[in-house]
């Protein structure tokens, strides 16, 4: 918890230790037994306050003399454990916390306390700030002591609970609940209970929370430690401050019945924790927002005062609010013309985009005709924008060059400035020039395991090969020997294609679906096939695709990825393995600059370089050192720089901005072409390969095109899939003579394509399903052009 010093409530949470062993005189009962005791602290910094610089402990009791003692701060926390007590009942622990001024800061005592000679008693006790702010309508309930005896118990043992509690709110009634992870309790809802603990050894938390009549809540825990050890008795002090509402605002504030007024709330907790938000009206009106720190309020009528109160309540969960006010003004007067901000002043440090990880300097200056207050907003195209500063009328932001630009595209960045009417103005800064993004294999055209798309300069889209599910898109289930139209689609930027289904997005940003839908990879909310193409439906702004074995994935112009259909080993990303019949975003995943689909895994290249991974991890192909699945995307340790990426059934390919290509994963056929057939769990570069534009992983085999256009392949060639003329396998990569002026390779399950400088198609290995494409169903092991098709 953080340290600042400020008013309102704050409670200190004192666990006592107190071991009670042996025998020997006391001077409250001569020859009475006693214990030793050592002061432990284990409170974290974050439970502490830097204005207290000392915390006295004094226990005293009928027959015993009084005894203080001064805890100490030991690792960021106040606590001790206290020997040499008389053993006896009716003790009463006391604590007060003092700041550098010797004032009394907190203070708070529990009583009775039983201390049992040979035995642990942990005691928590609650110090509650002494100047403390009156509660603003219904106050949470205190929880003002917490005894627990013994503190350390043998499996099946017992421990005896027994708890304060108070509420500042005169006639609420409070209700109460223990809860464990383990054990049992004989009165759950009692404030006096009896523990049980199972069978299995180890520290257990007991957590009390007590309940108000208008729901709100305390909680406050104590450890005990379930073992066959010697006891001992924990002193743990914590401190909680209230928040504080420091500033309200509203903008406007006076607007007319039925206009918007955007209120802000200020607010503070010097223990850092977080705040929760509740606002109100004493009029009557419509909230948007009302749970946000920002919300905004519409009065419905003009109230007989002629003024609206608008409310805050902060809490801190733990207990602690505060709370504020203002009013303004409701008529019923015509609304004047409103207009938005101007942007009076720009600048930028360069014109051009810097090298990957180089920085540029944004700023812009605005001022609103209406006087109203502005708030700034950046957005960026490419690259990543750091934290705005800004003032009442400037906003700056440094932003960071990505590692490529995607061809064809400018990096921009925009500032939005909006009024406190909600009427914005955009200015967007562009950057010239910037290293061009490798192409993405499989942009205009793609293999998939039995069957394959291309897209046209014209933006139509023609598939051929296996057809079993619809994935050609024609409306029938028969296949195709040559490519053929699919019928109704146009103005198609890229493609993807999974085992059996097929993606497109459009130049406008939607995506289309068809194919198998068992596993709901087509995202249309259901799992029926799709024999013609199917928009996706509230998908937009989508600028590449990628598909798997039955998942699929999209990325949008915000550098954000959505993902949707088969999730058994976590490759969506989304942290379950639920299935998904409509896309959800990847949480925590941001700046994507290209992604690829394995099998049941998936991987995304940021802007910087970095590689994530997520999904399906049985042979090592997310690249982390380990075969554990990954339900949400990691990155790829010690892999950077990384320009394009592409993924087989159970490897991983990434070629770096330096030419060089990098593998990880299955290795039963030589695919990462390091010359061994072993299983990678990191990824290895690929010796003697540099100077690649692009490159494709398959089923079992891989392939890159260098940019002198030539094509080299390694893996199973057991289907002529390399296209040298035999079915050799390649542990490391080979040159395929003959094959020169291509400019991107894309892989099948058996079978392989490449598309040459001059537009045309050629296609080799199996051909089952006349997934060549050359009007026949025979195997080629050396390249056959796909019968007319130019691209």
């Amino acid at each position: 918890m953080r340290t600042e010093r400020r008013s309102g409530m704050a409670v200190l949470a004192l666990g006592l230790v107190l071991a009670l062993a042996g025998c020997g005189s006391s001077q409250a009962v001569v020859g009475a037994p006693e214990g030793s005791a050592q002061v432990v602290l284990t409170v974290p910094q974050a439970l502490s306050a830097s204005d207290v610089v000392r915390v006295e402990l004094t226990v005293s009791g009928t027959g015993m003399t009084t005894r203080t003692d001064a805890l100490v701060k030991t690792g960021g926390q106040w606590g001790g454990v206290l020997g040499q007590l008389p053993a006896g009942t009716g003790r009463i622990f006391s604590a007060q916390a003092f700041d550098a001024s010797n004032t009394v800061r907190y203070a708070g005592q529990v009583a009775p306390v039983t201390i049992q000679a040979g035995q642990t008693t942990a005691v928590t006790l609650l110090l509650q700030e002494v100047n403390a702010p009156a509660p603003f309508d219904n106050a949470a309930p205190r929880i003002l002591s917490l005894v627990a005896s013994p503190g350390t118990v043998a499996p099946g043992g017992q421990v005896t609970l027994q708890a304060t509690a108070e509420d500042p709110n005169t006639g609420d009634s409070l209700t109460y609940a223990w809860t464990a992870p383990s054990g049992s309790f004989s009165a759950p809802s009692s404030l006096t209970s009896v523990w049980t603990a199972p069978a299995a050894a180890g520290q257990v938390v007991l957590t009390l929370t007590v309940t108000d009549s208008k729901g709100a809540s305390a909680s406050l825990g104590v450890t005990i430690t379930v073992s066959t050890g010697n006891g001992s008795a924990a002193v743990n002090v914590a401190f909680n401050t209230w928040p504080q509402v420091t500033r309200v605002t509203a903008l406007p504030s006076s607007v007319d019945v039925g206009q918007a007024t955007q209120v802000t709330a200020s607010a503070s907790d010097a223990d850092g924790d977080s705040l929760s938000y509740q606002w109100t009206a004493n009029c009557a009106g419509t909230w948007t927002n009302a749970t946000s720190a920002s919300a905004g309020f519409t009065p419905s009528a003009q109230p007989s005062s002629g003024t609206c109160t608008l409310s805050v309540r902060v809490q801190d969960g733990r207990g602690g609010q505060g709370t504020g006010s203002l009013t303004v003004y409701v008529s019923t007067s015509p609304t004047t013309a409103q207009f938005p901000p101007e942007v009076v002043e720009t600048f930028q440090s360069v014109a051009s985009v810097p090298p990957g990880g180089g920085t540029v300097v944004f700023r812009v200056k605005a001022k609103d005709p209406q006087g109203s207050a502005l708030a700034f907003a950046w957005a960026t195209s490419a690259g990543t924008l750091g934290t705005a500063t800004s003032t009442a009328t400037t906003s700056e932001v440094l932003w960071t060059a990505p590692s490529c630009v995607s061809s064809g595209t400018t990096a921009s960045v925009t500032a939005t400035v909006t009024n406190a009417l909600g009427l914005s103005t955009h200015f967007a800064f562009t950057l010239q020039g910037g290293a061009a993004c490798a192409a993405s294999s499989g942009a205009h055209f793609v293999a998939g395991r039995f069957h394959n798309l291309a897209v046209k300069q014209d933006g139509t889209v023609w598939a051929w090969g296996d057809n079993s599910q619809g994935q050609l898109g024609d409306g029938t289930t028969t296949q195709r020997l040559t490519p053929l139209q699919v019928p109704g689609l146009t103005g198609v930027a890229a493609l993807s294609v999974g085992t059996l289904h097929s993606l497109a997005v459009k130049q406008d940003g939607t995506v289309w679906a068809w194919g198998d839908n068992i596993q709901g990879q087509l995202g249309d909310g259901t799992t029926t096939d799709r024999l013609m193409p199917v928009q996706v439906p509230g998908l937009t702004g989508v600028v590449a695709l990628a598909a798997g074995n039955y998942h699929s994935l999209a990325l949008r112009q915000d550098g954000t990825i959505w993902a949707w259909g088969n999730n058994a080993q976590g490759q969506l990303g989304d942290g379950t393995t639920t299935q998904r019949l409509t896309p959800v975003q990847v949480p925590g995943l941001a700046a994507v600059a290209a992604l690829a689909g394995g099998f049941y895994h998936s991987l995304a290249v940021k802007q910087d370089g970095t590689v994530w991974a997520w999904g399906n991890n049985t042979e090592g192909e997310l690249g982390d050192g380990t075969t554990t699945d990954r339900r949400t995307p990691l990155q790829v340790p010690g892999l950077t720089g990384v320009a394009a990426l592409s993924a087989g059934n159970y490897h991983s390919l990434a070629v770096k901005q330096d030419g060089t290509v990098w593998a990880w994963g299955n290795n039963a056929q030589g695919q990462l072409g390091d010359g061994t057939t072993t299983q990678r769990l990191t990824p290895l570069q690929v010796p003697g390969l540099t100077g690649i534009a692009a490159l494709a992983g398959g089923t079992l085999h891989s392939l890159a095109v260098k940019q002198d256009g030539t094509v080299w392949a390694w893996g199973d060639n057991s289907r002529g899939q390399f296209g040298d003329g035999t079915t050799t396998q390649r542990l490391v990569p080979v040159k395929v003579p003959g094959l020169t002026g291509f400019v991107a390779p894309s892989t099948g399950g058996t079978h392989s394509l490449a598309v040459k400088q001059d537009g045309t198609v050629w296609a080799w290995g199996e051909n089952a399903q006349g997934r060549l494409g050359d009007g026949t169903t025979i195997s080629r092991f050396t390249p056959v052009r796909v019968s007319g098709l130019n691209l």
